[in-house]
């Protein structure tokens, strides 16, 4: 299916929206989940945590079909949101569960979560229409500074618009639908039905604790996939770890595009939210450069 434009909008919350955690990916540490759990309890919202979300096999959070049932079974019970407990990895291994066993949503909710989740973001994204969040999870939520934190409450609660400055690498301006998210996470998809289309769309990479020479062969990949041959923007939030100048270097090697970096998203505590499958504006000229998305 091609993605024209999301067309599931997720309601507002308010203080009383119900909603779940659910695990889908990494092993999650129960004491550090309940120490950042109560945050959100503090924003007035009800949230279930069953026990299915601190299961253990090997590194993940439950054997494969456990986190799939778990997952299905709390978008069966039409949740105002779905919070991802922690990333790591293992979303790769649900999707072709959910090809299977998920025909439908009942309605737009929030589907939030970063870093491996972003591969369930698009995915509800491209196969549903469903405009997701690419935010902190859980466990990340007390290492996320309070300017990050106050931009997700308003964009839930208030619909906010989202307004990010960043680096100008590569000069233009653009409007498309953005979809990407965690690099190492998106270069996994490549080869399988599940890479999302990404003709015309503004792509969203961000990395962390990735030397230089495996981004190179991360965006090599890429490259020789067609893929910056055929979006119309690129956004780069962090890449924790290594030198800009040289990551900028080899970016510009194969993209030409209006490309804004530096965007206060990703790994580190400046991890503003973002939407998956939302209409965007980018614009990357000397001294302006910044993304702009709005809800509705």
């Amino acid at each position: 299916m091609v993605l024209q434009k999301s067309s599931m909008i997720p309601p507002l919350l308010a203080p009383g929206s119900k909603g779940a955690v659910f695990s889908p990916s990494g092993a999650v540490s129960y004491q550090k989940f309940q120490k950042n759990f109560f945050l959100l309890e503090s924003w007035g919202l009800d949230i279930e945590i069953s026990p299915e979300c601190f299961r253990k096999c090997r590194y993940l959070a439950g054997s494969d079909h456990e986190r799939t049932w778990h997952l299905i079974s709390l978008l069966e019970e039409g949740y105002d949101f779905l919070w991802a407990a922690r990333g790591g990895y293992g979303a790769l291994r649900l999707l072709h569960l959910l090809d299977e066993y998920l025909e439908d949503i009942k309605r737009p909710f929030w589907l939030i979560g970063f870093s491996d989740v972003s591969i369930l973001l698009n995915y509800f994204t491209t196969r549903f229409e469903l405009t997701t969040l690419h935010a902190p999870v859980i466990t990340s939520l007390c290492e996320t500074n309070i300017w990050a934190l106050a931009a997700l409450k308003n964009l839930l609660f208030s619909g906010k618009e989202i307004f990010l400055t960043g680096q100008s690498w590569q000069r233009g301006k653009t409007k498309g639908l953005l979809l990407g998210g965690n690099l190492v996470s998106l270069v996994s998809l490549l080869g399988s039905k599940w890479f999302p289309d990404l003709s015309g769309k503004i792509l969203f990479l961000e990395e962390i604790n990735e030397d230089l020479y495996r981004i190179d062969r991360l965006l090599t990949q890429l490259y020789h996939a067609g893929v910056f041959a055929e979006i119309s923007g690129l956004a780069l939030g962090e890449f924790k770890g290594v030198n800009l100048e040289e990551l900028k270097e080899i970016i510009c090697e194969y993209y030409d595009g209006p490309t804004v970096a530096e965007l206060p998203v990703g790994h580190g505590s400046n991890n503003f939210p973002i939407l998956i499958g939302g209409e965007t504006w980018l614009e990357s000229q000397e001294g302006r450069a910044f993304l702009y998305q709005k809800l509705f």
